[in-house]
C-alpha cells in the first residue's frame, strides 16, 4: 500500500514529461551570433532603395569562427530590436555602392554627408549632415541550431516520458491486483 501511494505522489511529476520539459528547458543547446570582438563595421549607402548596407564580423559561438555579414538595415529593423537573425545578403553588394566613413569617436568637425560612428562594437550611430539618425545595435542572434536538435530528440524523449508513466501504471495495476487477490484468498 505504501508503495502505491508513493507512486501516486510521483505520477503527476512523471505525466509532466520529465524528460521533454528537460529537453525544451536546457539552454546548454542554445548559442548565439554575435558581432565579433573587433567587428569591423563597414557601410555602403544604396541610394536606389534609400538604405544602407551594414558589413561586419560575426562570431559564431557554436563554431567558434568568426565571418563576415551583410545586411541591409531599414529593412531589419525589427529582426535587430526582437534579436532574430536579419535577412543577410552577399558581401559583393558592396561593390556597387559608394561608402559611408565610419569612425570609432565622434568627430569635431563632421563630414556634411553621411557618416557613422562606432559606440561599444555591438553598435553604430548613423549620422546625416551632423546630426543624429538612429542608433542601431549590430545583430545578436541565437543560431537556431539549437531548436533544430530539440526538435530532432523530442521523439525520442517522449517515448522516454512515455515509458516511464507506463512503468508506472504497470506498478500501480500489479499492486491493485496483488490486493485484489489476497482479498479473495489467492496467493
Amino acid at each position: 500500500m505504501q508503495r502505491k501511494v508513493l507512486l501516486l505522489l510521483f505520477l503527476p511529476m512523471l505525466a509532466s514529461g520529465c524528460v521533454t520539459h528537460k529537453l525544451w528547458s536546457e539552454k546548454s543547446m542554445d548559442e548565439w551570433n554575435e558581432p565579433a570582438a573587433n567587428p569591423n563595421v563597414r557601410l555602403f549607402r544604396d541610394a536606389r532603395c534609400d538604405d544602407f548596407l551594414v558589413v561586419y564580423d560575426e562570431y559564431a559561438n557554436r563554431l567558434c569562427t568568426t565571418n563576415v555579414r551583410a545586411f541591409f538595415l531599414y529593412q531589419n529593423l525589427k529582426p535587430l530590436e526582437e534579436h532574430l537573425r536579419p535577412h543577410f545578403v552577399s558581401t559583393n553588394l558592396t561593390r556597387d555602392l559608394p561608402p559611408v566613413p565610419v569612425f570609432s569617436m565622434a568627430m569635431t568637425n563632421p563630414p556634411d554627408w553621411f557618416y557613422a560612428v562606432t559606440t561599444n562594437g555591438a553598435h553604430f550611430t548613423l549620422f546625416s549632415g551632423g546630426r543624429k539618425s538612429g542608433s542601431y545595435p549590430l545583430p545578436f542572434y541565437n543560431d537556431g541550431v539549437g531548436r533544430m536538435e530539440r526538435i530532432a530528440w523530442t521523439p525520442l524523449t517522449v517515448t522516454a516520458d512515455l515509458t516511464i508513466v507506463g512503468g508506472v501504471l504497470v506498478i500501480i495495476c500489479w499492486d491493485i491486483l496483488a490486493e485484489s487477490n489476497a482479498s479473495f484468498g489467492f496467493h
